[in-house]
C-alpha cells in the first residue's frame, strides 16, 4: 500500500512538473504553455482568484474573446488578442495561448446551424450569436459583415450625445456599439472609410461604456473591463481628480478608445443587434 502511495505521489509530482510544456485539449480548444509574461494588464479582460488550474484553463477555452491565459498563484488571469504585441521571452513563467484562436470564428460558424430551417449561419442575413450558441436572424434594418460574423450592425448619420445614442440604438431593436475585441474595434475603420472619405479623420463614434464616478473603471455591459485605449486613456481631462469631466467613451478612426463628456456629439451613430 505504502509502495503503491509513493507512485502515485511521485506520479503527481512528474505530471506538475511537465505541465506546463504539454498542449491541453479543453471543449474543442488547445492551450499550449508558452515561455512568455504579459508585460501590461491593458488586455485583461477577466481575473479571479481559482485553486483549481484546470478550472482557469477552461475558462479560456470557452471565452470567445480569450487568447492567452496565465494562472499563478491561484490567480486566474484571461487576456485578449490585444496581449499578443507586450509578451516578453521568460526562461521561468508560462501562459496559456489558445492555439486554434485564429479559427476559431469559422469553427463556431459552421457548428452554429439551425438544421430544422437548413439555414446556415453563412448566410449574410443570419449570424451566429454567442449569447444563445445559434443562428439567428438580423433584425430588419441590421446586417452581418464579412469582418464580424458575430452580430448584426445598423448605422444613422445624424448629431447625437452618448444618452440619444443609447435611446435611439434601443429603440431600433439593439443596442449602442460595443466593440470588445480588436476586431471590432477596427471594423470601424475598414468599413467607414469609404463612407467618410474626406471627414473620416475627425468622425468618432459613441461606445456602450460609461462611468459615474472619478478613477471608476470604464467596463462594458456583460462586467468585462474596456481594453484598447489610446496612450495616456482615460486621463478624465487633464486628470481631474475632484470632479468627473469625461465619463463617455469614444472610438475614433484610429481603432482606440478615449474618454469624453457624455455631452459630446457624434454625427454617426452604430448599433448593433446584441
Amino acid at each position: 500500500m505504502k509502495v503503491a502511495l509513493r507512485i502515485i505521489i511521485g506520479l503527481g509530482f512528474y505530471l506538475i512538473k511537465i505541465w506546463p510544456t504539454v498542449s491541453i485539449l479543453l471543449n474543442n480548444s488547445t492551450l499550449v504553455a508558452k515561455n512568455f509574461i504579459i508585460t501590461t494588464n491593458d488586455s485583461l479582460i477577466f481575473q479571479e482568484i481559482i485553486v483549481n488550474k484546470f478550472l482557469c484553463l477552461q475558462k479560456c477555452s470557452i471565452d470567445p474573446y480569450c487568447l492567452y491565459t496565465q494562472y499563478e498563484v491561484n490567480t486566474c488571469s484571461l487576456y485578449s488578442e490585444d496581449a499578443m504585441n507586450k509578451l516578453v521571452s521568460s526562461n521561468d513563467k508560462i501562459i496559456y495561448q489558445k492555439s486554434n484562436y485564429e479559427f476559431q470564428e469559422k469553427i463556431i460558424m459552421e457548428s452554429n446551424i439551425q438544421s430544422d430551417l437548413s439555414i446556415s449561419c453563412l448566410n449574410s442575413s443570419y449570424f451566429s450569436s454567442i449569447k444563445t450558441n445559434s443562428c439567428l436572424p438580423c433584425k430588419t434594418g441590421f446586417i452581418k459583415y464579412s469582418e464580424l460574423p458575430f452580430n448584426c450592425y445598423h448605422y444613422e448619420k445624424g448629431l447625437r450625445n452618448y444618452v440619444d445614442s443609447k435611446s435611439y440604438c434601443k429603440s431600433s431593436g439593439g443596442v449602442l456599439f460595443t466593440p470588445q475585441t480588436q476586431n471590432e474595434r477596427y471594423f470601424l475603420t475598414q468599413r467607414f472609410s469609404d463612407e467618410f472619405p474626406i471627414l473620416f479623420r475627425f468622425i468618432s463614434v459613441n461606445v456602450n461604456s460609461s462611468i459615474t464616478r472619478v478613477e471608476e473603471k470604464f467596463k462594458w455591459p456583460d462586467g468585462s473591463d474596456v481594453v484598447g485605449f489610446s496612450k495616456g486613456e482615460p486621463n478624465n481631462l487633464f486628470g481631474s481628480k475632484s470632479y468627473l469631466r469625461e465619463g463617455c467613451l469614444e472610438i475614433r478612426f484610429n481603432a482606440y478608445f478615449y474618454d469624453i463628456p457624455c455631452s459630446n456629439s457624434y454625427l454617426l451613430t452604430i448599433c448593433q443587434q446584441e
